[in-house]
Protein backbone atom coordinates (compact mmCIF):
# COMPACT_ATOMS: atom_id res chain seq x y z
CA UNK A 1 0.00 0.00 0.00
CA UNK A 2 2.77 2.42 0.98
CA UNK A 3 4.68 1.62 -2.22
CA UNK A 4 1.61 2.49 -4.31
CA UNK A 5 1.25 5.78 -2.44
CA UNK A 6 4.98 6.53 -2.94
CA UNK A 7 4.70 5.85 -6.68
CA UNK A 8 1.65 8.10 -6.96
CA UNK A 9 3.46 10.88 -5.08
CA UNK A 10 6.49 10.56 -7.38
CA UNK A 11 4.27 10.76 -10.48
CA UNK A 12 2.32 13.69 -9.05
CA UNK A 13 5.42 15.66 -8.00
CA UNK A 14 7.15 15.00 -11.34
CA UNK A 15 4.07 16.06 -13.31
CA UNK A 16 3.70 19.21 -11.21
CA UNK A 17 7.37 20.06 -11.70
CA UNK A 18 7.13 19.61 -15.49
CA UNK A 19 3.98 21.76 -15.68
CA UNK A 20 5.64 24.58 -13.72
CA UNK A 21 8.75 24.24 -15.87
CA UNK A 22 6.70 24.39 -19.08
CA UNK A 23 4.86 27.51 -17.90
CA UNK A 24 8.16 29.17 -16.96
CA UNK A 25 9.59 28.37 -20.40
CA UNK A 26 6.61 30.15 -21.99
CA UNK A 27 7.14 33.23 -19.83
CA UNK A 28 10.93 33.58 -20.06
CA UNK A 29 13.23 33.51 -23.13
CA UNK A 30 14.68 30.14 -24.16
CA UNK A 31 18.14 31.31 -23.08
CA UNK A 32 16.87 31.66 -19.52
CA UNK A 33 14.44 28.73 -19.28
CA UNK A 34 14.35 26.27 -22.19
CA UNK A 35 11.27 24.08 -22.54
CA UNK A 36 11.22 20.54 -21.11
CA UNK A 37 10.80 19.21 -24.65
CA UNK A 38 13.98 20.97 -25.78
CA UNK A 39 16.03 19.61 -22.88
CA UNK A 40 14.68 16.06 -23.23
CA UNK A 41 15.48 16.18 -26.94
CA UNK A 42 19.09 17.14 -26.16
CA UNK A 43 19.31 14.29 -23.63
CA UNK A 44 18.36 11.80 -26.36
CA UNK A 45 20.67 13.42 -28.91
CA UNK A 46 23.65 12.87 -26.59
CA UNK A 47 22.78 9.17 -26.41
CA UNK A 48 23.73 8.80 -30.07
CA UNK A 49 26.77 11.10 -30.08
CA UNK A 50 30.14 9.35 -30.10
CA UNK A 51 32.03 12.43 -28.89
CA UNK A 52 29.79 12.62 -25.80
CA UNK A 53 30.83 9.12 -24.72
CA UNK A 54 34.48 9.99 -25.33
CA UNK A 55 34.20 13.05 -23.09
CA UNK A 56 32.30 11.04 -20.48
CA UNK A 57 35.03 8.39 -20.52
CA UNK A 58 37.73 11.03 -20.04
CA UNK A 59 35.85 12.53 -17.09
CA UNK A 60 35.31 9.11 -15.51
CA UNK A 61 38.99 8.24 -15.96
CA UNK A 62 40.17 11.44 -14.29
CA UNK A 63 37.73 11.04 -11.42
CA UNK A 64 38.54 7.34 -10.88
CA UNK A 65 42.33 7.82 -10.88
CA UNK A 66 42.13 10.77 -8.48
CA UNK A 67 39.68 8.95 -6.20
CA UNK A 68 41.87 5.84 -5.92
CA UNK A 69 45.02 7.90 -5.29
CA UNK A 70 43.30 9.97 -2.61
CA UNK A 71 41.79 6.85 -1.00
CA UNK A 72 45.17 5.12 -0.66
CA UNK A 73 47.07 8.24 0.45
CA UNK A 74 44.29 9.41 2.76
CA UNK A 75 44.06 6.09 4.62
CA UNK A 76 47.87 5.90 4.88
CA UNK A 77 48.03 9.41 6.34
CA UNK A 78 45.36 8.50 8.91
CA UNK A 79 47.38 5.48 10.09
CA UNK A 80 50.56 7.56 10.31
CA UNK A 81 48.82 10.20 12.39
CA UNK A 82 47.15 7.66 14.66
CA UNK A 83 50.24 5.63 15.50
CA UNK A 84 52.99 8.27 15.45
CA UNK A 85 52.85 11.16 17.89
CA UNK A 86 55.55 13.07 16.00
CA UNK A 87 53.79 12.71 12.65
CA UNK A 88 50.47 13.65 14.26
CA UNK A 89 51.93 16.97 15.42
CA UNK A 90 53.46 17.61 11.99
CA UNK A 91 50.72 16.43 9.64
CA UNK A 92 47.42 16.99 11.48
CA UNK A 93 47.46 20.83 11.40
CA UNK A 94 48.10 20.79 7.64
CA UNK A 95 45.31 18.25 7.18
CA UNK A 96 42.88 20.57 8.95
CA UNK A 97 44.09 23.48 6.84
CA UNK A 98 43.57 21.46 3.63
CA UNK A 99 40.01 20.76 4.71
CA UNK A 100 39.00 24.43 4.66
CA UNK A 101 40.85 25.58 1.52
CA UNK A 102 38.20 26.27 -1.15
CA UNK A 103 38.34 24.32 -4.41
CA UNK A 104 38.58 27.48 -6.46
CA UNK A 105 41.89 28.33 -4.76
CA UNK A 106 43.33 24.94 -5.74
CA UNK A 107 42.05 25.39 -9.28
CA UNK A 108 43.71 28.79 -9.66
CA UNK A 109 46.99 27.56 -8.17
CA UNK A 110 46.95 24.39 -10.27
CA UNK A 111 46.48 26.47 -13.44
CA UNK A 112 49.82 28.10 -12.61
CA UNK A 113 51.63 24.95 -11.51
CA UNK A 114 50.53 22.37 -14.11
CA UNK A 115 49.92 22.08 -17.86
CA UNK A 116 46.24 22.21 -18.80
CA UNK A 117 45.63 18.47 -19.15
CA UNK A 118 44.38 15.56 -17.03
CA UNK A 119 47.16 16.10 -14.47
CA UNK A 120 45.69 19.38 -13.31
CA UNK A 121 42.21 17.86 -12.86
CA UNK A 122 43.52 14.85 -10.95
CA UNK A 123 45.64 17.06 -8.67
CA UNK A 124 42.68 19.29 -7.81
CA UNK A 125 40.50 16.31 -6.90
CA UNK A 126 43.21 14.58 -4.85
CA UNK A 127 44.02 17.58 -2.65
CA UNK A 128 40.30 18.26 -2.20
CA UNK A 129 39.26 14.81 -0.99
CA UNK A 130 42.35 13.57 0.91
CA UNK A 131 41.26 15.41 4.10
CA UNK A 132 37.80 13.83 3.85
CA UNK A 133 39.24 10.30 3.62
CA UNK A 134 41.94 10.87 6.25
CA UNK A 135 39.77 12.48 8.92
CA UNK A 136 36.99 9.89 8.60
CA UNK A 137 39.50 7.03 8.75
CA UNK A 138 41.14 8.67 11.75
CA UNK A 139 37.79 8.73 13.56
CA UNK A 140 37.47 5.00 12.97
CA UNK A 141 40.98 4.33 14.26
CA UNK A 142 40.32 6.28 17.46
CA UNK A 143 37.07 4.34 17.99
CA UNK A 144 38.71 0.90 18.01
CA UNK A 145 37.94 -0.89 21.26
CA UNK A 146 41.43 -1.92 22.34
CA UNK A 147 40.03 -3.85 25.30
CA UNK A 148 38.74 -6.37 22.74
CA UNK A 149 42.22 -6.64 21.24
CA UNK A 150 43.73 -7.23 24.69
CA UNK A 151 41.14 -9.90 25.35
CA UNK A 152 41.90 -11.52 22.00
CA UNK A 153 45.60 -11.59 22.90
CA UNK A 154 44.80 -13.31 26.21
CA UNK A 155 42.95 -16.05 24.34
CA UNK A 156 45.79 -16.29 21.78
CA UNK A 157 43.61 -15.23 18.84
CA UNK A 158 45.75 -15.08 15.66
CA UNK A 159 46.62 -11.57 14.47
CA UNK A 160 44.90 -12.19 11.14
CA UNK A 161 41.66 -13.02 12.95
CA UNK A 162 42.02 -9.91 15.14
CA UNK A 163 42.38 -7.76 12.03
CA UNK A 164 39.39 -9.42 10.33
CA UNK A 165 37.16 -9.61 13.38
CA UNK A 166 38.00 -6.46 15.35
CA UNK A 167 40.08 -3.84 13.54
CA UNK A 168 38.50 -3.86 10.07
CA UNK A 169 34.88 -3.95 11.37
CA UNK A 170 35.73 -1.08 13.73
CA UNK A 171 37.22 1.29 11.17
CA UNK A 172 35.26 0.29 8.05
CA UNK A 173 32.07 2.29 8.81
CA UNK A 174 34.11 5.47 9.15
CA UNK A 175 36.05 4.70 5.97
CA UNK A 176 32.85 4.03 4.03
CA UNK A 177 31.39 7.28 5.36
CA UNK A 178 34.43 9.17 4.10
CA UNK A 179 34.35 7.30 0.79
CA UNK A 180 30.72 8.29 0.23
CA UNK A 181 31.31 11.97 0.91
CA UNK A 182 34.54 11.91 -1.11
CA UNK A 183 32.79 10.25 -4.05
CA UNK A 184 30.20 13.01 -4.28
CA UNK A 185 32.90 15.65 -3.92
CA UNK A 186 35.01 13.94 -6.59
CA UNK A 187 32.24 13.98 -9.16
CA UNK A 188 31.42 17.65 -8.54
CA UNK A 189 35.08 18.67 -8.47
CA UNK A 190 36.07 16.88 -11.68
CA UNK A 191 33.32 18.68 -13.60
CA UNK A 192 34.23 22.05 -12.09
CA UNK A 193 37.94 21.57 -12.75
CA UNK A 194 37.31 20.54 -16.35
CA UNK A 195 35.02 23.50 -16.91
CA UNK A 196 37.70 25.97 -15.81
CA UNK A 197 40.96 24.35 -16.92
CA UNK A 198 40.82 21.88 -19.83
CA UNK A 199 39.19 21.43 -23.24
CA UNK A 200 37.97 17.85 -22.90
CA UNK A 201 35.49 16.07 -20.64
CA UNK A 202 31.93 16.79 -19.54
CA UNK A 203 33.02 19.95 -17.72
CA UNK A 204 34.54 21.32 -20.92
CA UNK A 205 31.26 20.61 -22.73
CA UNK A 206 29.48 22.67 -20.09
CA UNK A 207 31.94 25.49 -20.71
CA UNK A 208 31.26 25.43 -24.46
CA UNK A 209 27.50 25.36 -23.84
CA UNK A 210 27.78 28.33 -21.50
CA UNK A 211 29.78 30.30 -24.08
CA UNK A 212 27.06 29.58 -26.66
CA UNK A 213 24.24 30.42 -24.19
CA UNK A 214 22.90 26.92 -24.87
CA UNK A 215 20.93 26.51 -21.65
CA UNK A 216 19.18 23.38 -22.92
CA UNK A 217 22.57 21.69 -23.44
CA UNK A 218 23.68 22.72 -19.94
CA UNK A 219 20.55 21.17 -18.43
CA UNK A 220 20.90 17.99 -20.50
CA UNK A 221 24.53 17.56 -19.47
CA UNK A 222 23.61 18.25 -15.84
CA UNK A 223 21.03 15.46 -16.10
CA UNK A 224 23.78 13.01 -17.09
CA UNK A 225 26.09 14.31 -14.37
CA UNK A 226 23.40 13.60 -11.77
CA UNK A 227 22.59 10.15 -13.20
CA UNK A 228 26.23 9.01 -13.28
CA UNK A 229 26.78 10.37 -9.77
CA UNK A 230 23.77 8.44 -8.46
CA UNK A 231 24.97 5.25 -10.17
CA UNK A 232 28.35 5.43 -8.44
CA UNK A 233 26.73 6.22 -5.10
CA UNK A 234 24.54 3.16 -5.61
CA UNK A 235 27.56 0.97 -6.41
CA UNK A 236 29.31 2.18 -3.26
CA UNK A 237 26.20 1.38 -1.23
CA UNK A 238 26.17 -2.15 -2.68
CA UNK A 239 29.84 -2.53 -1.70
CA UNK A 240 29.05 -1.34 1.82
CA UNK A 241 26.11 -3.76 2.11
CA UNK A 242 28.34 -6.60 0.92
CA UNK A 243 30.89 -5.68 3.59
CA UNK A 244 28.18 -5.59 6.25
CA UNK A 245 27.26 -9.19 5.39
CA UNK A 246 30.93 -10.17 5.47
CA UNK A 247 31.33 -8.46 8.87
CA UNK A 248 28.45 -10.48 10.30
CA UNK A 249 30.05 -13.69 9.05
CA UNK A 250 33.39 -12.64 10.53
Amino acid sequence: MLKKIDKKMIVLSTTTFLIIWQIASMVYPIVVVPSPRSVILKVFIYLFEKEFYEDLGITLFRGAVAYIIALVVGILIAFLIRYSEILRKIIYPYLMALQVIPRISWILLAMIWFPLNSTIVIFIIVVTIIPIISLNTLDGLYNIDYSLIEMAKIFNVPKVEMVKGIIIPSIAPSIFSGMKVALGTTWKTVVMAELLTVQTGIGARLSYAKAAFATDHIMALTFYIVIVGLIFQGLLTLLKNHFERWKMDA
